[in-house]
């Protein structure tokens, strides 16, 4: 089409066309490409094992795995750990500060989804409960008072963005 001055008017409605077509087709379409992840933000936590040491009446919990603590670090996102035997609980965030309470929701384990509700219930531990070694491969916790001799389990959590992160579930017994 060549440019005159009768028909320009034409050819700008048709660009308007043509965009709002154009952005209609991407708002259709993009929610059909799923969710954007960012790289690498997404904290890798696994846990090799743990087990517990009691010593004059202080119970300390050494856990061994990945962390990916550099990360923690660059961009200050809760995580911790999380122990429980049956409905005790005790939380024990990488800033070193420690709480300690009793759940129902631990009945069945450990969900994702229960984690910030469980962060946010408990009564903070005194001395010396809380985080006494943090290593890339290694953590050590004391616990509060309230665990018994027997089995427990611990996990190693993140939350990011406001999703929580868990690592596997490791068991070890409390002398």
């Amino acid at each position: 089409m060549k440019f005159s001055p009768h028909n320009s008017g034409r050819l700008a409605a048709a660009r308007r066309g043509a965009c709002a077509a154009a952005l209609a087709l991407a708002v259709v379409l993009l929610p059909l490409q799923g969710p954007a992840d960012a790289a690498g933000t997404d904290p890798t936590l696994a846990l090799s094992g743990a087990e517990a040491i009691s010593s004059e009446g202080v119970t300390a919990v050494r856990l061994h795995g990945s962390f990916q603590f550099e990360d923690q670090i660059q961009f200050s996102f809760p995580a911790g750990v999380f122990i429980y035997q049956g409905s005790q609980f005790a939380h024990i965030a990488s800033t070193g500060a420690a709480a300690g309470g009793s759940s129902a929701l631990l009945a069945d384990g450990l969900a994702p989804a229960e984690l910030t509700v469980l962060l946010g219930s408990g009564t903070p531990a005194a001395a010396p409960a809380g985080l006494t070694r943090l290593e890339p491969s290694r953590l050590e916790v004391a616990l509060p008072p309230g665990f018994i001799p027997g089995q427990a389990t611990a996990v190693v959590y993140a939350i990011l963005e406001g999703t929580a992160f868990l690592s596997n579930a490791v068991t070890f017994t409390i002398p």
